[in-house]
């Protein structure tokens, strides 16, 4: 299992990729900021740096360019 956070001044966001049982890796978000949380399911993709890639794409797009930091 690999996890990453990402953070702006008022939201954050952790993202898990692991294995999914019929092949490839699922991505999941989880949300927390302003009051409230959330977790969901971001995709299963073929290899963990395209699931990393999305995770990162969505953390530039939704937390004003924050970037990603990994824990393998």
């Amino acid at each position: 299992m690999i996890k990453g956070q990402a953070a702006d001044d008022r939201e954050r966001f952790e993202f898990t990729v692991e294995p999914f049982v019929t092949g490839g890796f699922m991505l999941s978000i989880r949300y927390s900021g302003d009051g409230a949380h959330n977790v969901t399911g971001a995709g299963v993709w073929p290899s963990v740096e395209k699931a990393k890639d999305v995770a990162e794409q969505s953390a530039r797009r939704l937390l004003n360019g924050a970037t990603v930091t990994w824990q393998e």
